[in-house]
């Protein structure tokens, strides 16, 4: 009897001992459960921000890398224009040759997509290169670069 009542006492003290330890073992406790959760929305959160940030500073990237392209093809117009000029390659062309000189012209002006700036070089070649038109031809270019590059 001794010996089933030592058994009973050891088991009951096993159960005293090891029962808490097993009800901490279960799970955590709500209020670290809360907290996590709590942690876990709030980066969820955090990361749609982040994630809309992104997308915003796509569409600029993309809209500057458009100025910069605009840009670029008038700065190419420029110079196709002004480097021969100032280095005397136009002097002594044909009637023929100019055509073709200015129908280039005309391509790259035409890259640019601008009716504006087209319908301008337009009125050059319709006038024979008149001062006149060029000048507001090159004033318009030169003011549109600037407000592209802004």
């Amino acid at each position: 009897m001794m010996k089933k009542t030592l058994s009973s006492g050891l088991a009951l003290i096993m159960v005293v001992l090891v029962l808490p330890f097993l009800v901490s073992c279960s799970g955590i406790s709500q209020e670290k459960y809360d907290k996590v959760n709590s942690d876990l929305a709030a980066a969820q959160t955090q990361i749609q921000k982040i994630q809309g940030d992104l997308t915003a500073k796509d569409t600029e990237l993309k809209a500057t890398d458009g100025k910069l392209g605009k840009a670029r093809n008038e700065i190419e117009v420029l110079n196709a224009i002004f480097i021969p000029a100032i280095m005397g390659e136009l002097n002594n062309k044909s009637q023929d040759e100019m055509t073709s000189v200015f129908l280039s012209w005309r391509d790259k002006v035409n890259t640019i997509g601008d009716p504006t700036l087209t319908a301008k070089f337009q009125a050059i070649m319709d006038s024979g290169g008149g001062n006149e038109v060029t000048m507001e031809f090159f004033r318009y270019l030169l003011v549109d670069m600037e407000k592209t590059l802004k």
